[in-house]
């Protein structure tokens, strides 16, 4: 949150109470108590969920879906206890219900991303057609170590790695990342780098990529049509 954003304080739906300086009253006909958790020095707030939840009413889509799928990465929330207070809460005339619920239609009950860039990343290819699926493909790589992809797919062996984490920058990483792409390469995935100046130009960086998944879908059509008709041998001369 911004350095001096309003402290934002759950009230009753009717409640009158006078403006005070940065303080956001929210009004709710909603205060369970499986909706609080008390923190150190006994202040109440919002769970997990409920907070996700409320959130939906002032965050944009993808921010709300990068909020969710952090709180998932981290455990701090099951996609059942979003889905259980989506089912409670949720209402037409209620703020952010609709922002909420398809932002859980994204998150699907699979693994999330890591990263804000990544979700931004994922859903503009996906407005582009590409039918990219969630972080953490598995692959076995032909080395034996197992890959885990940040975007991919799996269809064409096509996949998408943010380089974007301060580990990346070291000697250690980079090295780690070289070896990883060469042992992909082995089991015939096509890897694209990104790195944290390409997400400058998301637009112009999606462009490159759509191009690149519909070259390597092409050349892996003609791959699988070499591989499933191969070409008779010549007739052997007669003798």
């Amino acid at each position: 949150m911004p350095r001096r954003a309003a402290l934002h304080f759950a009230i009753r739906h009717g409640a009158k109470v006078p403006p005070l300086s940065g303080v956001h009253f929210r009004q709710t006909t909603a205060l369970a108590p499986g909706d609080r958790r008390t923190i150190a020095g006994g202040i109440e707030v919002p769970t997990w969920a409920r907070l996700a939840f409320d959130l939906a009413a002032d965050l944009r889509h993808l921010d709300l879906l990068s909020v969710l799928n952090q709180l998932v990465h981290e455990r701090r929330v099951t996609v059942a206890e979003l889905v259980g207070i989506d089912r409670r809460l949720g209402h037409p005339a209620r703020p952010g219900s609709g922002s909420f619920r398809r932002s859980l239609e994204r998150l699907n009950g699979r693994a999330p991303h890591e990263s804000h860039p990544e979700i931004r990343l994922a859903e503009a290819l996906r407005a582009r057609s590409i039918p990219i699926e969630q972080q953490h493909q598995v692959v076995r790589t032909s080395s034996g170590r197992i890959a885990r992809l940040d975007l991919a797919v799996s269809c064409v062996r096509w996949g998408v790695e943010l380089d974007i984490h301060p580990e990346h920058r070291t000697y250690e990483g980079q090295a780690a990342d070289a070896r990883r792409t060469r042992d992909l390469h082995q089991s015939s995935w096509q890897i694209e780098p990104v790195t944290e100046a390409d997400l400058d130009d998301i637009d112009a960086l999606c462009d490159e990529l759509v191009q690149l998944y519909r070259r390597r879908c092409r050349a892996f059509d003609c791959a699988s049509e070499v591989l499933l008709h191969p070409v008779p041998a010549a007739n052997p001369p007669m003798r």
